[in-house]
């Protein structure tokens, strides 16, 4: 019996999304640390796996010396391997040479962890049944099928004895039903390109949970991302954590991380705030209408704005936004 730590969308950032409190990184940072603890005492895990999406921010000047070197410690304290399936904010344009040529994540490769595009392969120790499909340019059938070609082969053809075998993907998959209409790839049609017999897939890039279901004879599983970067609902109450599959069972575990509440994580009175100025100016741009105003100048702008008595918070939000626009 072989194991595998699970862990998709870190979204490491020292500049915290903006909703999110300066928690951000130390907070993610943290469980970070706490998957590396659940490596250490979780019998029979062979490797870890990160699908994707490691870093926030694909500009490699957003990304300091301090944040990667961080990744590195926490990559060279686990007690086995690490492979990373790339996601889409870990490449440059969607093209995954762009790894080794201007990404982070590049350093990370370089510094111990392991590409996981197509088998995980074997080192002195273990041979490791796990298939990575890296987030991909165009979704469509013809690519994602000659991308698994490999793993058909080799689970249809050359078989792997008492073996199960895991993708792991960065992926826009959906349980039927609740695809999103503007991106979303099939997963009937996923199940087939894998097969469609007794497959299994871990996949990343969707942030909200969706658990274990089935579809076309793979067992998928997606428990949601590690980062809480974005202030929707299910942020505010799920359990964040990674996931544990075993390779006897086929089974996928949860396990919960202790994560700080999202009272600590997100700015919801500031949030809160801005929701009701962004109401006020959407009434005042109502309410102008067909203005003209005379000069199109920021401070004609501001002088209407105040002529109107909408009050300072309204003027100061559009005073912002307008710096914003000259930048």
């Amino acid at each position: 019996m072989s194991r595998y730590l699970l862990v998709s969308d870190i979204h490491a950032s020292e500049r915290p999304p903006s909703s999110c409190t300066d928690r951000y990184w130390p907070d993610l940072l943290g469980l970070l640390k706490q998957t590396v603890k659940v490596a250490h005492t979780t019998a029979g895990v062979i490797a870890v796996v990160w699908a994707g999406d490691v870093f926030h921010s694909k500009a490699p000047a957003r990304v300091s010396h301090r944040l990667v070197q961080q990744l590195i410690e926490v990559i060279r304290s686990y007690p086995v391997p690490v492979f990373i399936v790339p996601g889409n904010h870990d490449l440059r344009n969607d093209r995954l040479d762009s790894i080794h040529e201007t990404q982070p994540l590049g350093v990370l490769l370089q510094a111990g962890a392991r590409l996981l595009d197509g088998w995980g392969g074997y080192d002195a120790e273990y041979q490791y049944f796990i298939y990575g499909v890296p987030w991909q340019q165009e979704w469509n059938p013809d690519r994602v099928r000659e991308t698994l070609a490999p793993y058909r082969q080799q689970v249809f053809m050359s078989g792997t004895g008492s073996k199960r075998c895991l993708v792991v993907t960065h992926a826009p998959l959906y349980p039927p039903g609740k695809e999103l209409e503007y991106e979303y790839y099939p997963a009937q049609q996923w199940a087939q390109d894998m097969g469609g017999e007794d497959g299994y897939c871990y996949y990343g890039h969707v942030h909200e949970p969706h658990g274990v279901w089935e579809c076309g004879g793979v067992t998928f599983c997606n428990n949601g991302a590690l980062s809480r970067g974005s202030l929707h609902e299910y942020n505010l109450t799920r359990q964040v954590g990674c996931t544990i599959w075993d390779d006897l069972s086929g089974e996928f575990e949860f396990v919960p991380l202790d994560a700080p509440p999202a009272s600590e994580v997100f700015r919801l009175t500031e949030k809160q705030q801005v929701t009701d100025m962004q109401g006020r100016l959407d009434s005042f741009l109502e309410d102008i209408g067909a203005t003209q105003l005379a000069a199109l100048s920021p401070d004609s702008v501001i002088a209407h704005i105040r002529s109107l008595g909408l009050g300072s918070d309204v003027e100061a939000l559009a005073a912002e936004l307008l710096g914003e626009a000259q930048c």
